[in-house]
This record gives C-alpha cells, structure tokens and sequence, in this order.
C-alpha cells in the first residue's frame, strides 16, 4: 500500500473554509463523486464521528467546525490510501482502515468523511479529516507537522493487520512481537527528484529539470575548476548558472531549480569556496538548445507524444496571447470612445442645470457601466472556450489508451521506476571497452554503449566514471554492463528494482561477478546451487524426481473445482494474505496452466463467493478484475515467478507431474541440454 497527502494548490485563489470542505467532501462522498473520465466508481461511502448521516448535514457539520479555527487556513487535510492492483478491500476493510490510520496518527476522536473509490486497475480510499478536536476546538498538529512520517506508520500496520502486501521501499515494517519499526534506508547512489517533479515525469515521460540538473549539471559543475569553465560547460548542455539573492539557480532550458539541488556541493556557497567569489561581470556563453529527453529511454511512442504536446501548448500559448490581444484593444477602444462621449455629452455650459447635469451623469455612467459589463462578460465566455477548445493534454499513459495501445500504456504504468544501475568502489574514468555486441561512444563526460549497428538513439547503459545507469533490460545488455563493471572494479554493488537485482544475481552466479549487496547473498548461493543440479548422475536426478512428486490427484471436472484447489493451496502458503490477493495469484495460477481469461473470470466469479459467503462484494467486478490483473502487465511478475511451476500446478488440476528424466536426453556443445 501506498498513501499520500493531497497539497492544497497555492497557485490557486484561497477558499473558504466551508467551500474548501464541500468541495472536498463532495469530491471524495457526494453524489457525484468519483471521476467518471477514468472510470472511477464510488463503491462505499462512510463518515466517523459525525452526528449527522446523509451526506450534506455531514458536510455542513464538518464545515462548521472547521470555521471556527480561525488561525488555520484549511484545517481538513485530504489522504489518499492506494492498493496494488490485484487488492479489492471490502467495505468492511476500508472501514477499519481508516479507524487504524486515525488512531495511529492521533485523530480517533476527529470527525473523518471517507469512500472507497474503484477504477479499472486499482482501489483507492480518500479520507478527508478534521484538525479541529469536536469537544475542545483545537487545532491538532500531527507528529509536530511531520504528519507523513506517521501516516506511513499506519500504513504499515494495515498491511499487517489485514494481510496486504508490503510495499518494497516501505518506510515501517511490522516485526513478529508487534512493534512498527522503521526500516533502515538504502543509501542513495544519488540525489533523486521531489516528488512534484516526479509526479511530472509519470505524467508526461519526460525528464524533469530536476533530475536532469541532478544527472548532468552536478557533475559539470564539480569538472570545472573556475567559473569561466563552469559557465561554458553548463552552456554546451543547455544549462546556465545564475546568482540570485544570497544563493543560486540553475536554469535547465526554460526551466530553473535551485543550484543546490543538483547536490549540496553545488550550492552558492560551496562553489564559492571552490572557485572563489562569484565574478560581477562575466560574458555567458550561448546556449546550445536542448531538446526534450525520456525518463524511460525504451518507452514506445514517447517520441510522438512530446513532439503533439508541444505543438499543443504552442498552439494554445499562441491563441492564448491572440485573444488577450484583441481582449485588450477591443477595451482600450470602448474605454476611449467612451471617454470622448462624456466629453461631447457633458460639456458646454450648464450654469443653472445642476439637476439635469446631475441626472445625465447618473443616465450615462448607468449606461457606460452596462457597456463595460457586457464586453466584459463577453471576453470571459471567449476565453472559456478558449479553455474548452484547448484542454490540457493527456497524460502519457492515457494518450496511448486513446491510440488503441492498451498494452504499451499498461508497459509505461508498470515499468520499473526505479533506475537501474551498479556501483563501483571508486572513480574510474569512462572510457569505451570492447565488450563483443555492443559498441562505446564517448560523448562529453559519459561513454555511451549500444548495441553494434544498432540505431543511434537507442542507448543500452551509459558509462559515468563512478557509476554506470542500464536503460535497457534485455539481458545481454545487463550482462555487457556487468561485464564492464566486473573489468572496471572487480567488486561491485548493483541498485535498482527487485526484478533488476534478481536478474543480476543469478548472471553474477552464472559467471562468477563479484556483487557485494548484502540481500543478494542468498539468491545467489541458491542459483549457485541450481547450476550445479545438471552434473548429478541422471539416474540419481530420476529417482529424486520421482520421491518428491506429488500424489496424483484426479482430474478437475471444471475450472471452478480448479480455483478452489489452487485456492486451498496458497491459503496454506500464504495464511497472512488478504483474500483478494490469494485470488489474485489464483488467477495467475490458472493462466499458467492454459485457461483463458473467460474461464478464469468465471472461476473467481462462481468459486470465490462459495469459499467465503458471508463476503458482501460486487462478484462480477471483482472477478473482472482479478482475470484482468492475471492476464495483464501488471500479473507479469507472478507470471515470470511461477513459470518455473506449470508443471506442478498442472498436476494439482489432476494433469501429469514432471515427466520421468529420460537418459537418453539431447545434447548440445555443453553437454545435455535442460532446456537453458
């Protein structure tokens, strides 16, 4: 589970408390909540410690108290707690969900409104609680302002509770004796983004000028040794280096972030220390434009996409300024006609007319002000559908749904997010090396390596003296990598997604790289162990075979005597596991031994509410979901986990175990052959 604090939006005009909590609470567990675009379904709606029950008195006793906290701006927070896909928690779970996380947080006694919202992939629980204690009138500040640190506290204690799985980089972890303990965090090979800026590169693919300044400029500005080299180096990558006030920015294209956040050693004042004051007048070179870059370099599509959005913006920045344009020549004109018509009207002598002057003025500026208020209404429907005419552009992922690519927007959801990549123990200069298929180009300070002949863009893994990041995951190109890293260090430390590391131990176990993650040991000790299970006497492997098959089982008479054999057996595998993720791998399951996804759909649908039958869930969609999950990006890891087990799980569906090991086996130039 993840969970997140919602920001208020400070670029937008401030609320009223009580607008701010209808429309929250309206977004979150009105009657038109949900946002029916995405295919969003409000599935339970719930309040805590409110007196009222519909939803506007509910609404309007939350905004009350929330009134009376004069010194808190908007004392209602909004949180959003996230399954992953292949979770469906019950009504009943979202319910003691939010007791737990209140508790935990010390809000038990708060007033809370939350629901339970669906869409296609994943569940999501948003809670909209009040600061303001309902007896005492004081605002409460949550872990002295450090509320998130305590949220991901309780998130650890719902999974545990309810038997989620935990996410990999979670903050907390329940231990056996109960006690919520903070895991200790892996050290950062590197700075990474805020979590804005990443936001942006989910949304858009592109490389936030964060990371880039992170990636690019830290390490230009640590090569230069005076602020001539300094400037001209940023400049060659379409970077510029600009004081301002006591400290710095460094502008990435249009786009500027804080110098510092490049790495503490790139602040004002460390450079200073460096390369001396900071020169009053010094001539910057030109700017070399720089084009927009993928955070995922392999994502498909990616190309077209940018280059649409930003005709897009382009398109609307320029109709934008149009109309602003003519909005403000159209006014100027009617202001100045109008001054000259007062002119004409009220000029002349009208000695002893005061009461007609009087009465033309009051006629005149009426009808003045009439003018003014309908041009003015009439610009605000222009630019409105302006607004409606130019929309925002779609997310990445959502623009490949609307070109009919589901499977390509289901790949860019579910990559691995974070960067792979492997550590050596000191710094060695990038340089190219002959590694057989792949071919090194030394581009400024990195060596970038791709396949021989392959297309110019399509970068494998880039070499960076200290480190050296894998873009591509095929597994020649992480093996050229560590064969890279193993001639450059010897020993060496690899980061990145645990599908990543699994990868690299069992290639560090099959050609003997030296990796030093503490994790890892044991998984390469087991692959280890694996290898060496061909150079057993084939007879001897036989009989093994044969003592641990499993008893035969008689065949299933149906796909739903089926779910609920593979049901029996992760239950007993899994006991601390919700039931929805039990089906989940159920599913998976089922894929594995050739089911297709009707007939999965309609094991879960027709078995899962026998097994449990006091469960009130919506079957249809929960059995749609399931079979989606299984034949979908996201089931792709328990896929590739059990594949290794078809055999087996098709003998618990009554299908033959593994066949006997034949001695009279096929050979290749290693010896037999066991299907590598």
């Amino acid at each position: 589970m993840i969970i997140k604090k919602v920001p208020l939006n400070k670029s937008a005009a401030t609320k009223a408390k009580a607008l701010h909590v209808r429309d929250l609470c309206d977004y979150i567990a009105g009657p038109d909540a949900g946002d029916r675009d995405k295919g969003e379904k409000v599935e339970h709606r719930a309040g805590i410690n409110l007196l009222n029950i519909d939803h506007a008195a509910q609404v309007a006793e939350m905004a009350d108290l929330a009134d009376v906290a004069t010194r808190s701006p908007q004392p209602v927070q909004h949180w959003i707690m996230s399954w992953r896909q292949g979770e469906q928690p019950t009504p009943a779970q979202a319910d003691h969900a939010v007791r737990i996380f209140l508790n935990e947080v010390g809000l038990a006694e708060h007033q809370a409104i939350y629901a339970l919202h669906r869409n296609t992939d994943n569940c999501h629980l948003h809670v909209a609680v009040n600061r303001v204690h309902p007896e005492t009138e004081k605002v409460i500040t949550v872990n002295n302002g450090f509320d998130l640190e305590v949220a991901h506290r309780a998130i650890a204690r719902i999974e545990h509770e309810q038997g989620w799985q935990r996410e990999g980089h979670g903050r907390y972890k329940v231990m056996e004796d109960g006690v919520v303990q903070r895991m200790e965090k892996a050290p950062a090979v590197e700075r990474e983004p805020s979590t804005q800026a990443r936001d942006f590169e989910n949304l858009t693919g592109q490389k936030s000028a964060q990371r880039i300044a992170i990636e690019e400029g830290a390490d230009l500005m640590r090569r230069a040794r005076s602020w001539r080299e300094l400037h001209e180096l940023l400049a060659e990558r379409g970077m510029r280096f600009e004081k301002k006030g006591g400290g710095a920015i460094l502008w990435v294209g249009r786009d500027a972030v804080k110098a510092s956040v490049a790495g503490r050693d790139c602040s004002m004042s460390a450079l200073q220390k460096r390369l001396g004051d900071f020169p009053a007048k010094l001539d910057v070179p030109m700017l070399r434009p720089r084009s927009p870059e993928p955070v995922a370099p392999g994502a498909q599509g990616w190309g077209e996409y940018i280059a649409a959005r930003q005709a897009h913006y382009e398109s609307k920045k320029q109709d934008r300024e149009q109309l602003g344009t003519r909005h403000r020549d159209e006014w100027g004109r009617m202001v100045e006609r109008q001054r000259q018509e007062r002119g004409q009207i009220l000029g002349g002598n009208w000695r002893s007319k005061g009461d007609l002057l009087n009465a033309l003025r009051s006629t005149l500026a009426a009808r003045q002000a009439q003018e003014k208020a309908a041009l003015k209404e009439r610009h605000q429907l222009e630019r409105a559908a302006g607004r409606e005419r130019l929309r925002p552009w779609p997310r990445f992922e959502d623009w490949l749904r609307e070109r009919g690519s589901p499977e390509l927007a289901d790949q860019w959801r579910f990559r691995d997010r974070t960067p792979a990549g492997i550590v050596g123990d000191r710094d060695d200069p990038a340089r190219p090396r002959d590694i057989r298929a792949f071919a090194g180009e030394a581009r400024g300070w990195e060596v970038l390596y791709r396949r021989a002949g392959g297309p110019a863009k399509d970068t494998c893994f880039a070499d960076r003296g200290r480190k050296i990041l894998i873009y591509d995951m095929k597994e020649d190109s992480v093996l050229a990598a560590l064969q890279l890293s193993a001639q450059k260090w010897g020993t060496i430390a690899v980061f990145g997604s645990d599908d990543y590391k699994r990868r690299c131990a069992k290639l560090a176990a099959q050609h003997g790289f030296k990796i030093t993650n503490p994790e890892l040991q044991s998984v390469i000790a087991a692959e280890r162990d694996r290898r060496r299970a061909p150079d057993l006497n084939l007879r001897n492997r036989a009989n093994l075979a044969r003592q641990h098959r499993p008893k035969e089982l008689a065949p299933v008479r149906g796909v739903t005597e089926a779910y609920g054999r593979h049901f029996e057996e992760v239950r007993r595998q899994h006991p601390r596991d919700d039931v929805s993720r039990v089906d989940a791998l159920v599913a998976v399951r089922l894929r594995l031994t050739d089911h297709s996804p009707s007939e999965v759909e309609r094991a879960i649908r027709e078995g899962a509410p026998k097994q449990r039958p006091h469960e009130r869930r919506n079957w249809d969609e929960y059995a749609r979901r399931a079979a989606g999950h299984a034949f979908g990006v996201s089931g792709k890891r328990d896929v590739s986990r059990m594949a290794g087990r078809i055999a087996d799980l098709r003998g618990l569906e009554g299908g033959r175990s593994d066949p006997e090991l034949s001695l009279d086996m096929p050979r290749g130039r290693g010896g037999p052959d066991f299907g590598r």
